[in-house]
């Protein structure tokens, strides 16, 4: 991964740390497909071998949503993590995140399979190898 990849990537940990804070807010609230869609472009563009000119647009438009879903949910907007800096664990959760988002499961996301996409990027920002292990442990098949 290269440093706007990992930027990407921090970006995107902000965006699902923000989702889930929103949906703890709202118990039963599972945003709409567009922010998935979001997340699974962007894990993909971070994850791949994408001109590097196009990787400062999709990190403003994440984190563009990392401030719609703030004002919009009334939570706050988190700011990611340095994904350089992640426990194995977290590089674990991160890999089996680059590779759902990369499978065909990710084409029609399920309430639970989106759930477990938000709550996962939500646990590397927190850096708790428990919750990173936790969320392996659930992760959707690929």
């Amino acid at each position: 991964m290269n440093e706007m990849q990992s930027e990407l990537a921090g970006a995107t940990v902000a965006l699902g740390a923000t989702i889930t804070a929103a949906m703890d807010d709202a118990p039963g609230f599972v945003p709409c497909g567009t922010p998935a869609q979001v997340v699974i472009d962007a894990l993909n563009a971070a994850g791949a071998a994408e001109p590097e000119a196009d990787l400062p647009q999709r990190v403003a438009q994440v984190r563009g949503f990392v401030e719609h879903v703030s004002g919009h949910r009334g939570v706050p907007a988190h700011a990611g993590t340095d994904v350089t800096t992640l426990s194995p664990a977290g590089w674990q959760l991160l890999d089996a995140l680059l590779a759902f988002a990369a499978s065909a499961n990710a084409e029609t996301l399920s309430a639970d399979a989106t759930s477990w996409l938000y709550r996962s990027l939500a646990a590397l920002e927190v850096g708790n190898d428990e919750k990173a292990n936790a969320q392996l442990a659930t992760a959707p098949r690929v």
